[in-house]
């Protein structure tokens, strides 16, 4: 057996740490410090007075202090204890996670480190830098990962490949990161009613950040317990950090779509443009070779509309594209892609995601339906910049193309399109021209 140190046989020479237990509700708390510090002398007071009243009589190696939010001068009672120790003494914090933020703006100025509840001896041992505690290292020493780790990166990187997807997904994925970065039990993340969870549901959170999305408020970031104990400082400044990378990332997200829907949206209409319509074509197309679904393109543009811009200017043109749009639109079903092709032309998709084609089905039964619905519509249509009487006064006339059978490519359904459109203006306008029929549809 070791003999005993000159501090072990001396109570006088032994490290002294003073526990100032007001805030604490942890009865168990000063019975662990002292089996943790068995070779200090551990002196327990009540409240921020006694302690400061100790510490004015008496030197310590250490001060361990509750926080009690609900104090008025804390400030106060904090910064006597720290004049009462002075400055070669550390001094440490302990708070519930609901004072965690409180505790953190005391670092630097009056306390050297925090420590959150629930605590466990392991957390004890590192509070202070002795002799008798060799697991401790000092809080200006200790390395802060400010670093992510590969796995971090990896996920992040990740993330950034996704920022054009649903808003949802990349709530999920931030909360996943988050998971992985700071070792959390469960992360909630709330941004403009719409919330994602990572790992355990976080009923009661200890730990939680803003996140500021520009135009639309604060969200928050909610973190429950971590899987190893308290959390350390480094560990929240670390979750701070994350709460101001989603920020960021969402903030980028959004005005990603922004700029992107400005890039596939007509200014005029408020319809899908051509870059828009090439893009979902093509792709609509790829997926109907695999499906065999339906797939229908009109092509139709308006009757005569130079004469109305000759006639009642270049507004009464706008307002007729603008109406055109709006009422395709509302009597269209939800899937099908309604787009202003340019000038006074449109180009509608008519397809059907679920359920492959009819065998020996050729005609776009659906299309004329919609179509129909649209005519009528536009017939009763009252538009205020052509006068009283408007009403019927402005018609459509169209070509349609079906794929497989009248072209396998956007390029070849469009060309047919067009060319159903041609016969139809020939045939007397007003009216929506089948490729491959000999009657016009009126």
């Amino acid at each position: 057996m070791m003999p005993p140190t000159i501090k072990e046989m001396d109570p006088l020479l032994r490290d002294r740490l003073v526990v100032v237990a007001e805030g604490m509700s942890d009865r168990d708390l000063l019975e662990r410090v002292r089996r943790v510090y068995a070779n200090w002398t551990v002196a327990a007071c009540d409240s921020y007075l006694s302690g400061i009243a100790d510490l004015s009589r008496h030197k310590a190696s250490g001060v361990l202090v509750g926080v009690d939010p609900s104090t008025a001068s804390l400030s106060d009672a904090l910064a006597g204890l720290r004049e009462a120790a002075g400055r070669d003494t550390r001094l440490v914090l302990i708070c519930r996670p609901e004072g965690e933020r409180i505790a953190r703006g005391f670092i630097g100025g009056v306390a050297d480190d925090y420590l959150v509840t629930p605590l466990c001896e392991d957390d004890l041992s590192r509070a202070f830098g002795q002799e008798e505690c060799p697991l401790y290292i000092p809080a200006s020493r200790r390395r802060v990962d400010d670093e992510p780790r590969a796995s971090e990166l990896a996920q992040l990187s990740e993330l950034l490949r996704h920022l054009d997807a649903p808003g949802g997904e990349i709530l999920r994925r931030l909360a996943d990161l988050v998971v992985l970065a700071i070792g959390a039990r469960g992360v909630r993340i709330v941004v403009q009613g719409t919330a994602a969870v990572s790992g355990s549901p976080v009923m009661k959170p200890v730990l939680s950040v803003p996140v500021d999305i520009v135009g639309a408020g604060d969200g928050q970031i909610c973190v429950s317990e971590s899987v190893e104990g308290a959390y350390s400082p480094a560990t929240v400044r670390k979750l701070e950090h994350y709460g101001k990378v989603a920020s960021h990332l969402l903030n980028s997200a959004r005005a990603q779509r922004r700029w992107r829907e400005m890039a596939y949206t007509d200014e005029l209409s408020g319809l899908p443009n051509r870059r828009y319509l090439f893009l979902k074509l093509d792709e609509i197309i790829g997926r109907a070779a695999i499906g065999q679904l339906n797939v229908s393109v009109l092509l139709f543009d308006v009757d005569d509309f130079k004469s109305y811009n000759d006639e009642f200017g270049h507004d009464a043109g706008d307002e007729i594209i603008r109406l055109c749009g709006e009422l395709f639109r509302k009597h269209s079903r939800e899937q099908d892609i309604v787009s202003r092709y340019g000038g006074d032309e449109f180009v509608v998709v008519f397809w059907d995601p679920e359920g492959p084609r009819v065998p020996g089905s050729r005609h776009p039964e659906c299309a004329l339906t919609v179509l129909n619905r649209f005519k009528e519509a536009l017939a009763r249509q009252d538009i205020a910049k052509l006068g009283p009487d408007s009403a019927g006064r402005v018609t459509i006339s169209g070509g349609i193309a079906t794929y497989p059978w009248d072209g396998m490519t956007r390029e070849d359904l469009l060309a047919r399109a067009d060319e159903a459109l041609q016969a139809a203006k020939r045939g007397g306008k007003n009216r929506v021209m089948l490729i491959g029929e000999s009657e016009i549809t009126d």
